[in-house]
């Protein structure tokens, strides 16, 4: 009975707090209480929460082919991706097609021009070309010019076998000698100096002296030199077509 009695007295100490709580509640009751009036609808505030309706299984399965098809596309993406990237790693595989579409800047590249100044003695003649000798003994003409020689590209050879690429060069070829028409003097042993003439036949004079200049421009490496700048110009050519597999080939210039 003690066990009551403490037990009563703990209820009361916490229950006159919460008088006023059930007032309040009833009150609140009390106000919501619906009216008699017929037309007023009923008030749903106690009501339950709607329930949300299950998916049918159509649709379930819809959804689920929707993630299947989601993942198959990103997996297909992530696999193009990787594959791009691999094969731009990999480098281009050198054919002979590739290597000759490379190598038509070539006949640019490998063009060199050699600048001249030649001098020439000439027995005495009274019509030089056009140029009136009679005072002269003899003649001693300079004359200035340029030759360009070039490495034909359509003309280099491609052999490919395995890893082995071996290129091999035409002969360099003359493109042009142009000798400059206001250039040509004649050397006066009276001022000890050189004087410009015109020539009226200057085309009969470039012809006999082309060969000349022409000679010795191949005598002092012109055409040499021709192939040699192609040959610089050619590997890294080559190997930028093989771009990430160019360690992979040997090439080989002749």
């Amino acid at each position: 009975m003690q066990e009551n009695q403490n037990t009563g007295r703990m209820d009361t100490q916490h229950l006159e707090p919460m008088k006023t709580t059930n007032s309040t509640t009833n009150l609140s009751q009390t106000q919501r209480q619906p009216s008699n009036n017929p037309n007023r609808r009923p008030n749903n505030t106690g009501s339950r929460p709607p329930q949300h309706r299950k998916k049918s299984k159509k649709q379930i399965a819809m959804q689920r082919m929707l993630i299947v098809i989601g993942i198959i596309l990103a997996i297909f993406l992530i696999i193009f991706s990787m594959g791009a990237s691999w094969g731009k790693g990999r480098g281009t595989k050198l054919t002979k097609d590739n290597i000759m579409n490379g190598l038509t800047a070539i006949s640019d590249i490998s063009k060199t021009n050699y600048h001249y100044t030649n001098v020439t003695k000439f027995d005495a003649v009274d019509d030089f070309y056009g140029f009136d000798a009679s005072d002269y003994s003899n003649l001693t003409i300079s004359y200035d010019g340029v030759i360009t020689a070039y490495i034909d590209a359509s003309k280099i050879k491609i052999e490919i076998d395995g890893s082995k690429v071996n290129i091999t060069l035409p002969e360099a070829t003359i493109e042009s000698n142009e000798i400059t028409e206001n250039s040509v003097a004649v050397y006066n042993s009276n001022n000890g100096s050189f004087e410009n003439i015109t020539l009226t036949d200057f085309a009969g004079f470039e012809a006999t002296q082309q060969p000349v200049a022409q000679t010795k421009a191949t005598t002092n490496g012109l055409l040499f030199d021709t192939s040699e700048r192609a040959k610089t110009a050619i590997k890294p050519l080559i190997e930028a077509i093989a771009g990430a597999r160019k360690d992979k080939y040997t090439i080989t210039i002749n």
